[in-house]
């Protein structure tokens, strides 16, 4: 059979070298735990031009798929990283004047079952569920940022943006793009075709992209590359685009997509807030549209005018504990298209900052409000990445309306690493709010990186203390790991189009960790980490210390056990309100907590998560149980049950709270899907029903039936908050 550039193992040892300042310097500390690393030699996979039309049908069996060269080289990340394959996977790429096909045959051993339930598109976590095969493209070639496209044996189908080498992902970024498969005694097939028009490239012409590819095999929890990946990168493995090999011999006849507008009508109901059942009724009809045109092959201007989000799914409830507002993603479209390249500060973990917050638009005081329009710019100009942004959304109940405007440029420098700056302005009624940052990202060896920001607030109120700066170094290898990281938030940073959690801090935070694979039993890894979080005011005062000791056990299986024992000690300056009645007071709290979960391999049917917590808690205790499940009846319908009970106990008094969330999904084709959420959060007395229908009926265009509902139970039962019913289509027309 042929070939096409089969891998050629190769072995490399590299020792970092040091660097001047102490960030450099930190991470050549860090380097050296990690000990020397293993190399494999990208592979180059070829296309070739369609000798007669592909009729889509999940048979890659037409005579223009003999001429294409088949990879089946596929290595290992895990179970035994660098490894061949122990199943089969042949892999041929076609193209003509429109797309780029990929043909897959995926063989299965016999009395291996294909694990495949979901129909659904954009399924949560997809591949972790299903036997999928997924294609990245890095279609710049700039080694950093890319597109990545799943499907499972049923032609369920995913697709993400990866920017940054998996530093920042998008599930909800969303192209044209389609796929048939076909289940067969010997395994399964899949044709995939992705047109040119559905994605950004350099220039027309002959093309050398980025290229990976990954099958992963639940009944062995076997996760095999085209390209070799390191398996500390896990999951995200997919979006190493560094070790992605080349795809070659693909020429783009044009620049792909010029003009691109998705219109809407909506109609429907709403009723507003009232009590007792006497709640006046409103008709709801609405207009509006986003337009995309490519002003060259790799930069793209978005308008939109009178954006309706009216199909998003409502946002999952949670119980604060905490002295700290709490944080819900962004899950608008226009929003998440893009977010890389605006992507700057501090993105997950308890000490969020995020100079630039798209929830911040068109949401006020957790109420939505009509965003009449605006324009946004994106993509690459030689090294640089580009953002702009500009929007005007409504005040809420008459109050003035705001305008955003956002500018972002990123440079790329040396082989993985960037520096940029951003600004982003609010202005409220003429009154402004701006803030200027600069950071860099900077990647030295196989897995060291350093990471940096400054940034400052500007308005009529600003001090010296309206700024803010991080500077982080990590080194995560397989066996070993650790970082260390510095965050200073002045008191009066206050960036009015962005997220803070936490002002007037110096925080400290450390880490280190070793993670062995036993050479025998059920255990695949186990992992040994330690951290010590240290935050003290501006002024000096200790805030916050925490002291963690876990240990996780990842099994063959895909099961998985983790416990943690933490030492906190918090110092709230000011008192502040958990479980809605019970007070904390200003003080210096020490305790001790336990944390200990069992999480089920996504593959199993009945699969899961159970955790409690439990200990100490400001003068008191708290103990907390969570149960996850996702049920799965049959290929079309599944639930997704979570409840959370939680009893705390504190010298204010006690309380039990109930956090209960139901998502029930059916999906009747690939094409046609239902899902319904509900929620009761007792801590907030609210109870909330999101019904969504998505009826795909051409690709990138939509039938939406929306009902959401939410009523608050105070003194008496079922006061209701909102409630509506809305019928929305869109409709994609390409030029």
């Amino acid at each position: 059979m042929a070939r096409a550039f089969p891998l050629t193992p190769s072995l490399a040892s590299r020792r970092v070298r040091r660097a001047r300042g102490h960030a450099a310097a930190a991470a050549a500390v860090l380097a050296v735990l990690a000990g020397p690393a293993a190399a494999q030699t990208p592979p180059e996979l070829r296309a070739v031009r369609a000798s007669e039309p592909i009729v889509l049908d999940g048979r890659p069996d037409e005579g223009a798929w003999a001429n294409a060269p088949v990879f089946d080289d596929f290595i290992q990340q895990v179970p035994q990283s660098g490894a061949a394959a122990t199943v089969r996977t042949e892999v041929r790429i076609v193209f003509d004047d429109d797309a780029l096909y990929v043909g897959v045959l995926a063989h299965q051993p016999p009395g291996l079952p294909i694990i495949a339930d979901e129909l659904r598109r954009d399924a949560g976590r997809m591949h972790e569920r299903n036997d999928t095969f997924t294609i990245a493209l890095d279609t710049f070639l700039d080694r950093r940022n890319g597109y990545v496209f799943y499907v499972s044996p049923l032609g369920a189908v995913a697709d993400w943006a990866c920017w940054d080498e998996g530093r920042v992902w998008s599930q909800d970024w969303d192209t044209v793009w389609d796929v048939r498969t076909v289940i067969e005694d010997w395994g399964w097939s899949a044709e995939i075709r992705l047109p040119f028009r559905s994605l950004r490239f350099a220039q027309p012409g002959p093309q050398a992209w980025g290229i990976n590819l990954r099958r992963i095999v639940l009944g062995k929890n076997e996760w095999s590359y085209a390209a070799a990946v390191p398996p500390e990168w896990g999951t995200s493995a997919i979006g190493k685009f560094s070790s992605a090999g080349t795809l070659r011999g693909l020429e783009v006849q044009r620049a792909g997509l010029n003009l691109e507008v998705s219109p809407y009508a909506l109609a429907g109901a709403a009723q507003a807030p009232c009590a007792d059942g006497g709640c006046a009724t409103d008709g709801v009809r609405d207009i509006g549209l986003d337009a995309k045109y490519l002003l060259t092959p790799n930069l793209t201007l978005d308008a939109t005018y009178n954006t309706d989000f009216s199909q998003v799914e409502a946002d999952e409830q949670q119980v604060n504990f905490t002295r700290f507002s709490l944080f819900f993603p962004e899950k608008r479209q226009f929003f998440l298209e893009g977010k890389g390249i605006f992507d700057f500060g501090v993105g997950t973990g308890d000490y969020r900052l995020l100079p630039f917050f798209t929830r911040r638009i068109g949401i006020e005081a957790g109420q939505a409000v009509r965003l009449q329009g605006g324009a946004r710019l994106t993509g690459k100009v030689g090294p640089y990445s580009v953002g702009a942004l500009a929007l005007r959304s409504d005040g809420l109940e008459g109050a003035p309306g705001s305008t955003f405007t956002v500018a972002r440029v990123r440079r790329d420098i040396l082989r993985r690493s960037s520096v940029g700056v951003i600004a982003v302005d609010r202005r409220v009624d003429g009154r402004a709010n701006s803030v200027f940052g600069a950071d860099a990202h900077l990647a030295f060896g196989a897995n060291a990186r350093v990471e940096s920001f400054l940034v400052t607030s500007s308005s009529p109120e600003a001090t010296d203390e309206a700024w803010a700066g991080r500077l982080r170094v990590s080194n995560d290898t397989d066996r070993f790991g650790g970082e260390v990281d510095y965050l200073r938030v002045g008191r009066d940073f206050d960036p009015q189009a962005g997220y803070v959690r936490r002002v007037d801090i110096a925080r400290w935070y450390g880490r280190l960790q070793a993670s062995p694979r036993p050479s025998a039993g059920p255990v695949r890894q186990w992992f040994a980490i330690g951290s010590l979080d240290y935050v003290r005011t501006g002024a000096g005062r200790l805030e916050t210390r925490d002291t963690q000791a876990q240990l996780r056990f990842d099994f063959h299986s895909a099961d998985q056990i983790q416990i943690i024992a933490a030492r906190r000690f918090d110092a709230p300056a000011r008192p502040f309100r958990v479980a809605r009645t019970l007070t904390i007071d200003p003080g210096a709290y020490g305790f001790t907590e336990v944390t200990a979960a069992v999480t089920l391999a996504p593959l199993r049917r009945g699969a899961g998560r159970v955790q409690y917590r439990g200990g100490g808690y400001y003068g008191g205790s708290r103990h907390e149980l969570t149960v996850s499940s996702i049920v799965k009846s049959t290929r079309h319908l599944q639930a997704d049950v979570n409840y959370q009970i939680s009893r705390v106990d504190v010298p204010a008094g006690d309380a039990v709270t109930h956090l209960t969330g139901v998502r029930v999904s059916h999906s009747a084709t690939t094409r046609v899907f239902t899902s319904a959420l509900v929620q009761w959060n007792s801590s907030t007395r609210v109870f909330d029903t999101n019904v969504r229908f998505n009826w795909i009926y051409r690709p990138g265009s939509d039938v939406y039936v929306v009902f959401g509902r939410t009523s608050e139970d105070r003194e008496r039962a079922g006061e209701l908050v909102g409630q509506s019913l809305v019928i929305k289509v869109t409709r994609l027309l390409q030029f």
